[in-house]
Protein backbone atom coordinates (compact mmCIF):
# COMPACT_ATOMS: atom_id res chain seq x y z
CA UNK A 1 0.00 0.00 0.00
CA UNK A 2 1.29 3.18 -0.86
CA UNK A 3 0.70 6.58 1.41
CA UNK A 4 -2.06 7.84 -1.10
CA UNK A 5 -3.89 4.73 -1.29
CA UNK A 6 -6.30 3.64 1.36
CA UNK A 7 -7.40 0.30 2.53
CA UNK A 8 -10.71 1.09 1.31
CA UNK A 9 -9.58 2.24 -2.45
CA UNK A 10 -7.41 -1.12 -2.48
CA UNK A 11 -10.65 -2.87 -1.87
CA UNK A 12 -12.97 -0.62 -3.72
CA UNK A 13 -10.16 -1.15 -7.08
CA UNK A 14 -9.88 -5.34 -5.51
CA UNK A 15 -13.71 -5.72 -6.26
CA UNK A 16 -13.87 -3.49 -9.29
CA UNK A 17 -11.57 -6.60 -10.74
CA UNK A 18 -13.19 -9.31 -9.69
CA UNK A 19 -16.89 -7.66 -10.71
CA UNK A 20 -14.93 -7.29 -14.24
CA UNK A 21 -13.70 -11.07 -14.44
CA UNK A 22 -17.69 -12.00 -13.17
CA UNK A 23 -19.37 -10.11 -16.17
CA UNK A 24 -17.01 -11.64 -19.15
CA UNK A 25 -17.37 -15.00 -17.42
CA UNK A 26 -21.04 -14.26 -17.58
CA UNK A 27 -20.86 -12.79 -21.01
CA UNK A 28 -19.26 -15.97 -22.30
CA UNK A 29 -21.67 -18.20 -20.76
CA UNK A 30 -24.28 -16.42 -22.13
CA UNK A 31 -22.59 -16.85 -25.91
CA UNK A 32 -21.94 -20.96 -25.25
CA UNK A 33 -26.00 -21.35 -23.56
CA UNK A 34 -26.72 -19.64 -27.21
CA UNK A 35 -24.16 -21.61 -28.88
CA UNK A 36 -25.78 -24.98 -27.46
CA UNK A 37 -29.47 -24.07 -27.96
CA UNK A 38 -28.74 -23.77 -31.29
CA UNK A 39 -27.21 -27.08 -31.98
CA UNK A 40 -29.91 -28.62 -29.69
CA UNK A 41 -32.56 -27.04 -31.84
CA UNK A 42 -30.80 -28.37 -34.86
CA UNK A 43 -30.68 -31.58 -34.06
CA UNK A 44 -33.97 -31.61 -32.64
CA UNK A 45 -35.25 -30.31 -36.55
CA UNK A 46 -33.26 -33.38 -37.75
CA UNK A 47 -34.60 -35.67 -36.12
CA UNK A 48 -38.02 -34.35 -36.87
CA UNK A 49 -37.38 -34.53 -40.54
CA UNK A 50 -36.81 -30.90 -41.73
CA UNK A 51 -34.59 -30.72 -44.44
CA UNK A 52 -30.97 -29.91 -43.70
CA UNK A 53 -30.47 -26.86 -45.56
CA UNK A 54 -32.73 -25.47 -43.59
CA UNK A 55 -30.75 -25.91 -40.43
CA UNK A 56 -27.45 -25.37 -41.61
CA UNK A 57 -26.52 -21.93 -43.38
CA UNK A 58 -23.87 -23.64 -44.61
CA UNK A 59 -25.48 -25.67 -46.71
CA UNK A 60 -27.51 -22.88 -48.81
Amino acid sequence: MTASTTPESEADSALDTEIAELRQILDRLDGLTHQARTRLRRIEQHRNGVDARWIDRSLR
